[in-house]
């Protein structure tokens, strides 16, 4: 991990694992996948089938709670392994 890598790693450990998980998983995930398919949607069939909406938000968040919470553990692990390399 470089130094530069380290220092933007440390500044968003400061904000905590729920966080992290909410800023950089749940919510660009979740609403960014739900605004996407909701985009081809109305490019496919011309029009919105807005009962989907709340399932799509529901289980694009979740998707991206866990792309964010393996992401923060990798992040640890390599931030932790290169701590211990420096003398």
């Amino acid at each position: 991990m470089s130094n530069q890598q380290s220092q933007t790693w440390q500044k968003r450990k400061q904000l905590g694992r729920s966080k992290y998980l909410l800023q950089f998983g749940v919510l660009p995930w979740g609403i960014g996948l739900t605004i996407l398919f909701g985009i081809i949607e109305f490019i496919s069939f011309h029009e919105m089938i807005w009962n989907w909406i709340p399932v799509r938000l529901v289980v694009f968040s979740m998707v991206g709670f866990f792309i964010a919470n393996g992401r923060w553990q990798s992040m640890e692990r390599r931030f932790e392994a290169s701590r211990q390399e420096q003398p």
